[in-house]
């Protein structure tokens, strides 16, 4: 039944439904597949209110792998935390995604709880993703980087780099990203900026990344004149989010108790209402992941969002059975149906989307 009144009232949910139509629609890689599976992805989600589904994803987070070099002080790789297995994601399994869903996406985020440049086939995955004229991000904290890679990642033509460094100095950078060279990812990106230059390539286009802390958040103005020298393409002043693995586990207050040693003075740059001890945008209901996009993790554990550390929780793998069928089993149909009143899953399933809903911690 289309429920016309909470399809026109509901516009704050809908947003980000127009925000992604808007993006893809009209993207250089938008064909009548893929315009037409997104269309019918934001059909099914708003208006139909469907929880089988048969549209595919338009985005998907494919992780390399979960094993990287630094110590990050919220990240539950960096910490060394239990509940998912380590490893690097091999040739056949992100062949068979790309192959089983490529003509639908358009993009493609091959990074998540580790460094992609540890993966020896980085590059080979790119390209795979471009023959399909898939948009291909990667986001690094550009300490695993030589003369060789820094050709490699302009050849390849990877669409956006995104360089993590939070912070202006080494000592800020110290306070959370532990194990970076302050200096050296700085000069990678320099040298990855003139090399563009010099291959006469827009691509890719470089982002610097700085979470802003209370530790770094005096060197903004810093930041902001050393990414116009570098040449940068864009510096994003990003929030703090708390303890990544355990997000969606707690409520807001938890949340913010457990983000408060970080959370920058300012507010203006805290995802947080540090009066209510909350986030300034609480989402009630709907969740655009188990409609419009998907994580797979290395090896081939499907996720309901990339928040999802605990392998527990997943909801199925790509090495067991075709895609469409893990996006449309018990799991994912109980999970879509949240969206609507007064229902409650099966317990035996253990939803992790039904604690996320009712923290409404979603991200």
């Amino acid at each position: 039944m289309v429920k016309i009144s909470g399809y026109i009232t509901n516009l704050n949910v809908l947003k980000k439904g127009v925000d992604y139509f808007f993006k893809f629609m009209f993207s250089p890689n938008s064909t009548m597949k893929r315009k037409i599976n997104l269309l019918s992805a934001l059909i099914q989600w708003k208006v139909l209110e469907r929880d089988r589904l048969t549209s595919y994803p338009i985005k998907v987070n494919i992780d390399p792998g979960n094993v990287c070099n630094l110590h990050c002080k919220a990240c539950p790789t960096g910490i060394g935390l239990e509940g998912r297995a380590k490893g690097l994601m091999n040739w056949k399994t992100y062949k068979k995604i790309i192959d089983e869903i490529g003509d639908y996406l358009f993009e493609v985020d091959l990074y998540s709880w580790g460094e992609p440049f540890l993966h020896r086939q980085i590059f080979d995955m790119v390209d795979y993703a471009n023959q399909k004229k898939i948009t291909t991000i990667i986001s690094s904290n550009f300490m695993v980087f030589n003369d060789e890679i820094c050709e490699k990642i302009i050849k390849s033509q990877l669409s956006l780099l995104i360089v993590s460094l939070h912070g202006g100095s080494q000592e800020s950078i110290d306070s959370y990203q532990v194990g970076t060279d302050f200096n050296k990812v700085v000069n990678n990106m320099r040298k990855i900026v003139e090399m563009k230059k010099k291959l006469n390539s827009d691509k890719p286009f470089v982002q610097w990344r700085m979470v802003v802390t209370k530790y770094n958040e005096h060197e903004i103005e810093k930041v902001q004149k050393m990414a116009k020298e570098l040449g940068v393409n864009r510096l994003e002043l990003a929030p703090y989010r708390c303890d990544m693995a355990t997000e969606v586990l707690m409520n807001n207050e938890r949340q913010f108790e457990t983000a408060k040693t970080f959370l920058p003075k300012d507010e203006g740059y805290s995802m947080y209402n540090y009066s209510n001890k909350e986030k300034k945008n609480i989402k009630n209901d709907d969740c655009i992941w188990l409609f419009m996009q998907a994580a797979v993790n290395w090896n081939g554990s499907v996720s309901p969002c990339c928040a999802i550390w605990h392998e527990k929780f997943d909801f199925g793998n790509v090495n067991e059975l075709p895609f469409k069928e893990v996006w449309n089993n018990e799991k994912y149909v109980a999970a879509r149906r949240l969206n609507k009143k007064n229902y409650k899953p099966d317990p035996k399933l253990g939803l992790v989307c039904a604690t996320c809903y009712k923290n409404q911690a979603q991200i």
